[in-house]
């Protein structure tokens, strides 16, 4: 069975920037947007939702789509579990990324450098006035954010809606080769961590995670 594109694109190439144009005014609301999400997740010690993912190849109108449960908590936390049942779960802790397939089975990790972390939209959520040195940040018409990285990279732009709260409603995330990452979220309720009580999940029986 394929991996799902999801997380490791979120975190790896970006979560983890939108129209290449926008006057000072729109950079402002952009950046109101932004600190208001950080704002939002700092509310409560984690935050879980349902969240639905497709990945469009690029030249598609339609792609592969996977369906979930993911947990997050300030400053740099997340678990996402597709499946139902659980086939795949990524975890984030700190810079440590881990991918766990039940299926393959197999469990890979990865330590995010400083050059990668710095690139991960979650930064600029971590730290909204730093976001300016690495993306530049818009708004994105209604209540938003659009991320586009100054250096190019593995990602194009990220556009973010957020929902009354100012929780995520939807990501979408661009690549350079023109494929598209869509993220919808709903049901946002506090919570305190993932369900086994860790961020990286345990790696399927039996085998050890891989480092890349």
């Amino acid at each position: 069975m394929k991996r799902p594109m999801t997380f490791r694109r979120v975190v790896g190439a970006s979560l983890a920037a939108f129209a290449m144009c926008g006057s000072a005014f729109s950079q402002d609301q952009g950046m109101v947007a932004l600190a208001a999400l950080g704002d939002a997740l700092r509310k409560a010690e984690a935050w879980q939702a349902d969240y639905s993912q497709e990945y469009i190849a690029a030249g598609m109108i339609a792609g592969e789509e996977v369906a979930g449960v993911v947990t997050v908590a300030w400053p740099d936390r997340a678990q996402f579990r597709t499946g139902d049942p659980v086939t795949q779960m990524m975890g984030l802790e700190g810079r440590e990324v881990r991918l766990v397939d039940l299926e393959v089975p197999s469990c890979d990790e990865h330590l995010l450098g400083d050059d990668e972390w710095e690139r991960v939209p979650l930064a600029a959520v971590l730290d909204p006035a730093g976001a300016v040195a690495h993306f530049t940040v818009l708004g994105n018409g209604g209540n938003g954010f659009i991320l586009i990285p100054r250096e190019p990279g593995g990602v194009l732009r990220v556009e973010v809606t957020l929902d009354a709260r100012s929780l995520p409603a939807e990501v979408r995330i661009f690549d350079p080769q023109g494929a598209t990452n869509r993220l919808d979220f709903s049901s946002w309720t506090a919570g305190s961590a993932p369900p086994e009580g860790r961020w990286l999940p345990d790696p399927p029986s039996g085998l050890e995670c891989v480092a890349d």
